[in-house]
Protein backbone atom coordinates (compact mmCIF):
# COMPACT_ATOMS: atom_id res chain seq x y z
CA UNK A 1 0.00 0.00 0.00
CA UNK A 2 1.54 3.36 -1.02
CA UNK A 3 2.53 6.37 1.27
CA UNK A 4 -0.47 7.97 0.15
CA UNK A 5 -2.89 5.15 1.33
CA UNK A 6 -1.34 4.48 4.52
CA UNK A 7 -2.21 8.51 5.58
CA UNK A 8 -5.98 8.08 4.58
CA UNK A 9 -5.84 4.57 6.09
CA UNK A 10 -4.37 6.81 9.14
CA UNK A 11 -7.20 9.02 9.41
CA UNK A 12 -9.87 6.63 9.06
CA UNK A 13 -9.10 5.30 12.02
CA UNK A 14 -8.61 8.59 14.03
CA UNK A 15 -12.24 8.48 12.46
CA UNK A 16 -12.85 5.85 14.74
CA UNK A 17 -10.82 7.20 17.70
CA UNK A 18 -12.79 10.85 17.28
CA UNK A 19 -16.07 8.92 17.07
CA UNK A 20 -14.80 7.54 20.94
CA UNK A 21 -13.99 10.87 21.96
CA UNK A 22 -17.29 12.35 20.90
CA UNK A 23 -19.35 9.62 22.64
CA UNK A 24 -17.39 9.88 25.61
CA UNK A 25 -17.47 13.48 26.53
CA UNK A 26 -21.12 13.74 25.10
CA UNK A 27 -23.38 16.33 27.66
CA UNK A 28 -26.72 14.04 27.64
CA UNK A 29 -26.60 10.57 27.54
CA UNK A 30 -28.78 10.41 24.23
CA UNK A 31 -28.17 13.82 22.39
CA UNK A 32 -27.15 14.43 19.72
CA UNK A 33 -23.79 13.81 19.98
CA UNK A 34 -24.57 10.37 20.69
CA UNK A 35 -26.08 9.83 17.35
CA UNK A 36 -22.87 11.90 15.80
CA UNK A 37 -20.73 9.41 17.63
CA UNK A 38 -22.25 6.27 16.09
CA UNK A 39 -22.36 7.70 12.68
CA UNK A 40 -18.60 8.47 12.26
CA UNK A 41 -17.69 5.30 13.92
CA UNK A 42 -20.16 3.37 11.24
CA UNK A 43 -18.79 5.33 8.32
CA UNK A 44 -15.30 4.76 9.30
CA UNK A 45 -15.42 0.71 10.20
CA UNK A 46 -16.50 0.98 6.45
CA UNK A 47 -14.10 2.76 5.12
CA UNK A 48 -11.29 0.85 7.14
CA UNK A 49 -12.89 -2.63 5.41
CA UNK A 50 -12.68 -0.58 1.91
CA UNK A 51 -9.16 -0.11 2.08
CA UNK A 52 -8.57 -3.18 2.73
CA UNK A 53 -9.02 -4.20 -0.65
CA UNK A 54 -6.00 -2.37 -1.61
CA UNK A 55 -3.43 -3.89 1.36
CA UNK A 56 -1.83 -7.52 0.96
CA UNK A 57 -1.13 -6.83 4.85
CA UNK A 58 -4.97 -5.77 5.52
CA UNK A 59 -6.51 -7.87 2.81
CA UNK A 60 -6.99 -10.89 4.98
CA UNK A 61 -9.17 -8.90 7.74
CA UNK A 62 -11.97 -7.61 4.69
CA UNK A 63 -12.15 -11.56 3.82
CA UNK A 64 -13.34 -12.69 6.85
CA UNK A 65 -14.84 -9.52 7.90
CA UNK A 66 -17.53 -9.39 4.79
CA UNK A 67 -20.46 -9.15 5.11
CA UNK A 68 -20.62 -7.77 9.02
CA UNK A 69 -18.85 -4.46 7.48
CA UNK A 70 -22.54 -4.01 5.12
CA UNK A 71 -24.42 -3.45 8.43
CA UNK A 72 -21.98 -0.66 9.59
CA UNK A 73 -21.99 0.81 5.60
CA UNK A 74 -25.72 0.60 5.33
CA UNK A 75 -26.41 1.92 9.29
CA UNK A 76 -24.01 5.43 8.49
CA UNK A 77 -26.89 7.16 6.34
CA UNK A 78 -29.91 6.43 8.50
CA UNK A 79 -27.84 7.70 11.37
CA UNK A 80 -26.13 10.69 10.18
CA UNK A 81 -30.49 11.68 9.05
CA UNK A 82 -30.98 10.88 12.88
CA UNK A 83 -28.24 13.16 13.87
CA UNK A 84 -29.63 16.02 12.25
CA UNK A 85 -33.13 15.34 13.07
CA UNK A 86 -31.72 15.69 16.98
CA UNK A 87 -30.34 19.15 15.76
CA UNK A 88 -32.85 21.03 13.84
CA UNK A 89 -35.95 19.08 14.81
CA UNK A 90 -37.68 20.71 18.28
CA UNK A 91 -38.18 18.28 21.14
CA UNK A 92 -36.44 15.79 19.53
CA UNK A 93 -37.04 12.41 20.83
CA UNK A 94 -36.19 8.85 19.23
CA UNK A 95 -39.09 6.84 18.70
CA UNK A 96 -39.18 3.29 18.09
CA UNK A 97 -40.11 3.87 14.57
CA UNK A 98 -36.86 4.81 13.62
CA UNK A 99 -35.51 1.55 13.77
CA UNK A 100 -37.34 1.03 10.41
CA UNK A 101 -34.52 3.06 8.90
CA UNK A 102 -32.19 0.12 9.85
CA UNK A 103 -34.37 -2.71 8.44
CA UNK A 104 -31.91 -2.89 5.25
CA UNK A 105 -28.66 -3.18 6.99
CA UNK A 106 -30.16 -6.36 8.34
CA UNK A 107 -31.98 -7.44 4.57
CA UNK A 108 -28.74 -6.93 2.64
CA UNK A 109 -26.80 -8.60 5.73
CA UNK A 110 -29.19 -11.85 5.57
CA UNK A 111 -28.31 -11.49 1.58
CA UNK A 112 -24.98 -11.75 1.73
CA UNK A 113 -25.07 -14.23 4.95
CA UNK A 114 -23.91 -17.59 2.54
CA UNK A 115 -20.34 -16.02 2.23
CA UNK A 116 -20.15 -16.50 6.21
CA UNK A 117 -20.00 -20.15 5.51
CA UNK A 118 -17.53 -20.28 2.82
CA UNK A 119 -13.82 -22.00 3.73
CA UNK A 120 -11.65 -19.35 4.70
CA UNK A 121 -9.02 -20.19 1.62
CA UNK A 122 -12.41 -19.53 -0.86
CA UNK A 123 -12.47 -16.22 0.99
CA UNK A 124 -9.23 -15.57 0.64
CA UNK A 125 -8.25 -16.06 -3.19
CA UNK A 126 -11.37 -14.76 -3.95
CA UNK A 127 -10.39 -11.59 -2.31
CA UNK A 128 -6.66 -11.57 -3.95
CA UNK A 129 -8.29 -12.22 -7.41
CA UNK A 130 -9.87 -8.67 -7.18
CA UNK A 131 -7.06 -6.98 -7.68
CA UNK A 132 -7.05 -8.43 -11.06
CA UNK A 133 -10.37 -8.79 -11.57
CA UNK A 134 -12.49 -6.28 -10.28
CA UNK A 135 -15.49 -8.34 -11.08
CA UNK A 136 -14.97 -11.05 -9.30
CA UNK A 137 -16.23 -9.06 -6.28
CA UNK A 138 -19.60 -9.68 -7.76
CA UNK A 139 -19.58 -13.26 -7.35
CA UNK A 140 -20.05 -13.25 -4.07
CA UNK A 141 -22.01 -15.90 -3.20
CA UNK A 142 -25.62 -14.49 -2.25
CA UNK A 143 -29.32 -15.70 -0.52
CA UNK A 144 -31.95 -13.58 -2.17
CA UNK A 145 -30.51 -11.16 -5.08
CA UNK A 146 -27.75 -10.89 -6.88
CA UNK A 147 -24.48 -8.76 -5.34
CA UNK A 148 -24.31 -6.51 -8.02
CA UNK A 149 -27.72 -5.05 -6.66
CA UNK A 150 -26.22 -4.98 -3.57
CA UNK A 151 -24.00 -2.51 -4.13
CA UNK A 152 -25.55 -0.51 -6.19
CA UNK A 153 -28.40 0.20 -3.12
CA UNK A 154 -26.10 0.39 -0.44
CA UNK A 155 -24.49 3.64 -2.02
CA UNK A 156 -28.01 4.68 -3.52
CA UNK A 157 -29.67 4.79 0.22
CA UNK A 158 -26.33 6.50 1.21
CA UNK A 159 -27.08 9.44 -1.17
CA UNK A 160 -30.64 9.38 -0.27
CA UNK A 161 -29.95 9.79 3.47
CA UNK A 162 -27.42 12.65 2.55
CA UNK A 163 -29.79 14.61 1.13
CA UNK A 164 -32.66 14.48 2.81
CA UNK A 165 -30.14 15.22 5.57
CA UNK A 166 -28.46 18.29 3.75
CA UNK A 167 -32.32 19.27 3.25
CA UNK A 168 -33.14 19.52 6.98
CA UNK A 169 -29.39 21.44 7.21
CA UNK A 170 -30.05 24.27 3.97
CA UNK A 171 -33.84 24.63 5.68
CA UNK A 172 -32.18 25.75 9.40
CA UNK A 173 -29.81 27.68 7.78
CA UNK A 174 -32.06 29.86 5.50
CA UNK A 175 -34.14 30.24 8.74
CA UNK A 176 -31.60 31.17 10.42
CA UNK A 177 -30.99 34.05 8.41
CA UNK A 178 -27.43 32.69 6.56
CA UNK A 179 -25.44 32.98 9.95
CA UNK A 180 -22.55 31.13 10.06
CA UNK A 181 -23.43 29.95 13.58
CA UNK A 182 -26.67 30.04 15.44
CA UNK A 183 -28.01 30.91 18.46
CA UNK A 184 -27.93 27.05 19.38
CA UNK A 185 -24.30 27.24 18.63
CA UNK A 186 -24.24 24.77 15.89
CA UNK A 187 -21.38 25.75 13.57
CA UNK A 188 -23.21 25.98 10.11
CA UNK A 189 -19.97 26.36 8.83
CA UNK A 190 -19.00 22.68 9.85
CA UNK A 191 -21.82 21.34 8.22
CA UNK A 192 -21.54 22.97 4.99
CA UNK A 193 -17.95 21.66 4.27
CA UNK A 194 -19.09 18.24 6.21
CA UNK A 195 -21.88 18.38 3.13
CA UNK A 196 -19.37 19.17 0.64
CA UNK A 197 -16.87 16.41 1.33
CA UNK A 198 -19.48 14.06 2.00
CA UNK A 199 -21.27 14.95 -1.39
CA UNK A 200 -17.85 14.26 -2.75
CA UNK A 201 -17.39 11.16 -1.39
CA UNK A 202 -20.61 9.42 -2.52
CA UNK A 203 -21.01 10.93 -6.00
CA UNK A 204 -17.59 9.22 -6.62
CA UNK A 205 -18.26 5.86 -5.14
CA UNK A 206 -21.62 5.79 -6.91
CA UNK A 207 -20.24 6.50 -10.07
CA UNK A 208 -17.44 3.55 -9.39
CA UNK A 209 -20.09 1.16 -8.44
CA UNK A 210 -22.61 2.43 -11.59
CA UNK A 211 -19.79 1.83 -14.08
CA UNK A 212 -18.01 -0.97 -12.68
CA UNK A 213 -17.69 -2.68 -15.98
CA UNK A 214 -16.18 -0.33 -17.93
CA UNK A 215 -13.03 0.57 -15.18
CA UNK A 216 -12.98 -3.37 -14.87
CA UNK A 217 -11.89 -3.31 -18.50
CA UNK A 218 -9.87 -0.41 -18.78
CA UNK A 219 -8.57 1.43 -15.68
CA UNK A 220 -8.96 -0.75 -12.99
CA UNK A 221 -7.15 -3.75 -14.86
CA UNK A 222 -3.94 -2.93 -13.31
CA UNK A 223 -3.18 -2.30 -9.31
CA UNK A 224 -2.23 1.48 -10.10
CA UNK A 225 -5.71 2.11 -12.00
CA UNK A 226 -7.30 0.23 -8.71
CA UNK A 227 -5.79 2.53 -6.34
CA UNK A 228 -6.28 5.98 -8.64
CA UNK A 229 -10.16 5.08 -8.84
CA UNK A 230 -10.97 3.62 -5.40
CA UNK A 231 -8.68 6.82 -3.61
CA UNK A 232 -10.90 9.70 -4.50
CA UNK A 233 -13.73 8.93 -2.44
CA UNK A 234 -11.07 7.82 0.33
CA UNK A 235 -9.94 11.53 0.10
CA UNK A 236 -13.23 13.21 0.94
CA UNK A 237 -13.85 11.41 3.45
CA UNK A 238 -10.14 11.43 5.07
CA UNK A 239 -11.34 15.39 4.95
CA UNK A 240 -14.28 14.82 6.00
CA UNK A 241 -12.99 13.45 9.46
CA UNK A 242 -10.21 16.15 9.83
CA UNK A 243 -12.88 18.78 9.40
CA UNK A 244 -14.50 18.08 13.03
CA UNK A 245 -11.21 18.44 14.48
CA UNK A 246 -11.72 22.01 13.92
CA UNK A 247 -14.54 22.09 15.58
CA UNK A 248 -13.36 21.16 19.45
CA UNK A 249 -17.04 22.01 20.83
CA UNK A 250 -18.60 18.86 18.90
CA UNK A 251 -15.61 16.71 20.32
CA UNK A 252 -15.83 17.63 24.17
CA UNK A 253 -19.14 18.78 24.10
CA UNK A 254 -19.41 18.41 28.03
CA UNK A 255 -16.73 20.72 28.66
CA UNK A 256 -18.17 23.22 26.40
CA UNK A 257 -20.84 23.60 28.59
CA UNK A 258 -19.42 23.08 31.85
CA UNK A 259 -17.09 26.29 30.38
CA UNK A 260 -20.45 28.39 29.56
CA UNK A 261 -22.01 27.20 33.07
CA UNK A 262 -18.83 28.77 34.55
CA UNK A 263 -18.96 32.10 32.87
CA UNK A 264 -22.54 31.89 34.15
CA UNK A 265 -22.06 31.34 37.34
CA UNK A 266 -19.10 34.61 37.35
CA UNK A 267 -21.71 36.91 36.35
CA UNK A 268 -24.99 35.59 38.75
CA UNK A 269 -23.41 34.39 41.84
CA UNK A 270 -26.62 34.36 43.91
CA UNK A 271 -28.15 32.53 41.10
CA UNK A 272 -26.21 29.93 39.71
CA UNK A 273 -24.34 26.96 41.41
CA UNK A 274 -20.79 26.26 40.59
CA UNK A 275 -20.36 24.40 37.39
CA UNK A 276 -19.25 20.76 39.37
CA UNK A 277 -22.50 20.88 41.54
CA UNK A 278 -24.26 21.75 37.78
CA UNK A 279 -23.60 18.12 37.19
CA UNK A 280 -24.97 16.75 40.50
CA UNK A 281 -28.75 17.80 39.05
CA UNK A 282 -31.12 15.56 39.51
CA UNK A 283 -31.77 15.75 35.56
CA UNK A 284 -34.91 12.50 35.72
CA UNK A 285 -36.41 14.25 38.94
CA UNK A 286 -36.04 17.48 37.27
CA UNK A 287 -37.53 16.44 34.13
CA UNK A 288 -40.56 14.87 36.00
CA UNK A 289 -41.39 17.76 37.71
CA UNK A 290 -41.03 20.38 34.09
CA UNK A 291 -42.83 17.89 32.34
CA UNK A 292 -45.95 17.85 34.61
CA UNK A 293 -45.71 21.49 35.20
CA UNK A 294 -45.92 21.82 30.90
CA UNK A 295 -48.98 19.55 30.62
CA UNK A 296 -51.45 22.83 30.82
CA UNK A 297 -48.70 24.66 28.25
CA UNK A 298 -48.14 27.81 30.26
CA UNK A 299 -45.66 28.97 27.66
CA UNK A 300 -48.60 30.00 26.07
CA UNK A 301 -49.50 32.58 28.69
CA UNK A 302 -48.12 36.62 28.44
CA UNK A 303 -45.43 36.68 30.35
CA UNK A 304 -44.42 33.51 31.06
CA UNK A 305 -40.93 33.44 32.41
CA UNK A 306 -38.20 31.05 33.74
CA UNK A 307 -39.36 32.35 37.12
CA UNK A 308 -42.99 31.05 36.20
CA UNK A 309 -41.74 27.76 35.80
CA UNK A 310 -39.86 27.99 39.26
CA UNK A 311 -42.79 29.01 41.08
CA UNK A 312 -44.94 25.99 39.52
CA UNK A 313 -42.39 23.85 39.70
CA UNK A 314 -40.49 24.62 43.22
CA UNK A 315 -37.08 24.68 41.52
CA UNK A 316 -34.49 27.20 41.62
CA UNK A 317 -33.82 29.21 38.00
CA UNK A 318 -30.40 28.33 37.38
CA UNK A 319 -31.63 24.48 37.46
CA UNK A 320 -34.01 24.83 35.08
CA UNK A 321 -32.29 26.91 32.32
CA UNK A 322 -29.60 24.66 32.83
CA UNK A 323 -31.99 22.22 31.71
CA UNK A 324 -33.67 23.59 28.96
CA UNK A 325 -29.93 23.78 27.53
CA UNK A 326 -28.92 20.43 27.73
CA UNK A 327 -31.84 18.44 27.32
CA UNK A 328 -33.62 20.68 24.57
CA UNK A 329 -29.67 22.46 23.16
CA UNK A 330 -30.95 25.79 22.85
CA UNK A 331 -31.45 28.55 25.54
CA UNK A 332 -34.80 29.52 27.15
CA UNK A 333 -36.04 32.09 25.03
CA UNK A 334 -35.87 29.63 21.62
CA UNK A 335 -37.45 26.91 23.44
CA UNK A 336 -40.35 29.07 24.38
CA UNK A 337 -40.47 30.69 21.03
CA UNK A 338 -40.44 27.11 19.29
CA UNK A 339 -43.38 25.99 21.39
CA UNK A 340 -45.48 28.96 20.95
CA UNK A 341 -44.77 28.53 17.03
CA UNK A 342 -45.43 24.78 17.17
CA UNK A 343 -48.75 25.89 18.99
CA UNK A 344 -49.51 29.00 16.14
CA UNK A 345 -48.92 26.19 13.42
CA UNK A 346 -51.59 23.72 14.80
CA UNK A 347 -53.83 26.24 15.27
CA UNK A 348 -53.18 27.55 11.46
CA UNK A 349 -53.51 23.83 10.35
CA UNK A 350 -56.93 23.38 12.51
CA UNK A 351 -58.28 25.67 10.47
CA UNK A 352 -58.75 28.73 13.23
CA UNK A 353 -57.14 30.59 10.58
CA UNK A 354 -60.21 30.72 8.47
CA UNK A 355 -62.32 32.21 11.44
CA UNK A 356 -59.85 35.11 13.03
CA UNK A 357 -56.92 36.72 12.73
CA UNK A 358 -53.45 35.62 12.66
CA UNK A 359 -53.08 38.25 14.98
CA UNK A 360 -55.59 36.57 17.42
CA UNK A 361 -53.90 33.28 17.03
CA UNK A 362 -50.35 35.37 18.32
CA UNK A 363 -52.47 36.53 21.36
CA UNK A 364 -53.85 33.03 21.76
CA UNK A 365 -49.87 31.38 21.54
CA UNK A 366 -48.97 34.23 24.33
CA UNK A 367 -47.38 37.51 22.34
CA UNK A 368 -48.06 40.63 22.76
CA UNK A 369 -46.87 42.30 19.68
CA UNK A 370 -47.73 41.06 16.01
CA UNK A 371 -44.60 42.02 15.15
CA UNK A 372 -42.27 39.91 17.97
CA UNK A 373 -45.49 36.98 16.53
CA UNK A 374 -43.95 37.37 13.24
CA UNK A 375 -40.38 37.80 13.86
CA UNK A 376 -40.53 34.17 15.82
CA UNK A 377 -42.60 32.32 13.63
CA UNK A 378 -40.01 33.45 10.72
CA UNK A 379 -36.86 32.21 13.27
CA UNK A 380 -38.45 29.27 13.18
CA UNK A 381 -40.78 28.22 10.25
CA UNK A 382 -38.23 29.85 7.90
CA UNK A 383 -41.36 32.16 6.70
CA UNK A 384 -43.77 34.38 7.87
CA UNK A 385 -47.16 33.21 9.25
CA UNK A 386 -49.19 34.81 5.89
CA UNK A 387 -46.70 33.16 4.05
CA UNK A 388 -47.23 29.60 5.80
CA UNK A 389 -51.19 30.15 5.79
CA UNK A 390 -51.21 30.85 1.85
CA UNK A 391 -49.21 27.69 1.29
CA UNK A 392 -51.32 25.60 4.03
CA UNK A 393 -54.47 26.97 1.91
CA UNK A 394 -52.31 26.42 -1.38
CA UNK A 395 -51.81 22.11 -0.75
Amino acid sequence: MCSNNYMIFFVTILGIVLSILIFLNRAVRFGSNFYFALFIFCHSIFAVTSFSFLSEGFRAFIAQAFPYSVIFNMAAGPLMYIYFLSIFRPNFKFKSIYFLHFIPSLLFFINGSPYIFMESLSKSQLIERFITDPLVAFQIPTLLWPYSYHVIFRMLQSFFYLFISFNLFFRAFKSNHFKFKNEHGYHFSYYFFSFLFAFGFYITTLYIGLNHESFSGIVMSDYVGINTIVSSPRIFNALFILSALFHPQLVFEKYFIKNTNNRATSKEKSDFVSSSESFKYDLVEIERLFSAYMESQPCLEPGFSLNSISEGTHLPVHQISYFIKVRYEMSFNDWKNQKRIKHAVSLIESGLAEQVTLESISLQCGYRSRANFVDAFKKVMGMTPSEYLNNHNKS
